[in-house]
């Protein structure tokens, strides 16, 4: 069992996300007749009981911490900088995420031809890549190094 049906795949990485959902991260996600997956029902009590008995008692939801503890609601006024938002328009995800500009420094980059995770590659684009994640790669790279020397230039002071 996990806490997204869909397959939050094995090992550590499946772990990861599995707690996860289980904590900050809460989707409710149910599937329909006509989902590529089972269809399903999601309730918030079934999410918690599943979490609790993977991950202890005392392992319980929260589906609005990241707006209660980190200040999502209005990243501005809690003076958080340096956050760049990528979104592949082609993955049902980039929905629920931030593709305009929120300030200077908190950025969204979007792309078109974008599918899931293909524009969170480690190592860079490939020939299978489309045009505009390749471009991506080469802004996203750019952004993240002017963060960086800015941060260096800044603790040196």
């Amino acid at each position: 069992a996990t806490s997204d049906w869909s397959g939050s795949g094995g090992g550590n990485d499946g772990k990861m996300w599995d707690f996860q959902l289980c904590t900050t991260l809460v989707d409710p996600i149910g599937f329909s007749e006509e989902s590529m997956f089972p269809a399903r029902e999601w309730t918030y009590e079934e999410l918690t009981k599943y979490c609790q008995l993977r991950w202890g008692k005392e392992i319980t939801p929260t589906p609005f911490a990241l707006v209660t503890n980190l200040g999502f609601a209005d990243l501005v006024k809690t003076g958080t900088s340096r956050i760049l938002f990528t979104n592949g328009l082609q993955d049902m995800w980039s929905g629920g995420s931030y593709l305009e500009d929120v300030s200077d420094s908190i950025l969204a980059l979007n792309f078109e031809n974008g599918a899931h995770h293909s524009d969170l590659s480690h190592v860079g684009p490939s020939e299978n890549d489309t045009e505009d994640i390749r471009e991506g790669f080469v802004q996203v790279t750019g952004i993240l190094e002017t963060w960086l020397d800015e941060i260096k230039e800044e603790s040196e002071n």
